[in-house]
């Protein structure tokens, strides 16, 4: 059950003009915040804010207007952060947003396939 202070800075939370997502989702932040600050509970820590942007240049022009550096994984595909604090506002891309969903599923499936002792093998295609 929740207190009162908790209570109080949970609904603040939920106080935004009407189909303002980016209004709803600071209200929200400022919420957490409030009640963060107000509890004893434990607080999180290491966290990452998520923000897609499929591509990497978009990556690089959000990177280059923030003075931040890009970081490239195996693949190619960019991304970099914004810290707050312990907590990170992760933006990453892909060098071909496709082609990286096609690899990731291809990897998952394998992976269930070796999981269960089956092997993939390509379909025969009809002559």
């Amino acid at each position: 059950m929740l207190n009162q202070r908790t209570s109080a800075a949970l609904s603040v939370a939920t106080v935004s003009p009407e189909g303002d997502e980016r209004a709803q989702y600071v209200a929200g932040l400022r919420g957490l915040a409030d009640w963060l600050e107000c509890s004893a509970s434990p607080i999180p820590i290491g966290q990452r804010l998520l923000l897609p942007l499929h591509s990497n240049p978009a990556v690089e022009a959000f990177a280059a207007e923030h003075d931040l550096e890009v970081v490239y994984d195996r693949e190619g595909n960019a991304s970099t952060d914004l810290h707050f604090g312990q907590i990170a506002y992760h933006v990453f891309g892909y060098v071909d947003f496709g082609k990286h969903c096609e690899r990731a599923d291809e990897r998952q499936a394998r992976a269930w396939a070796d999981r269960n002792g089956l092997v993939l093998r390509p379909a025969r295609e009809e002559a």
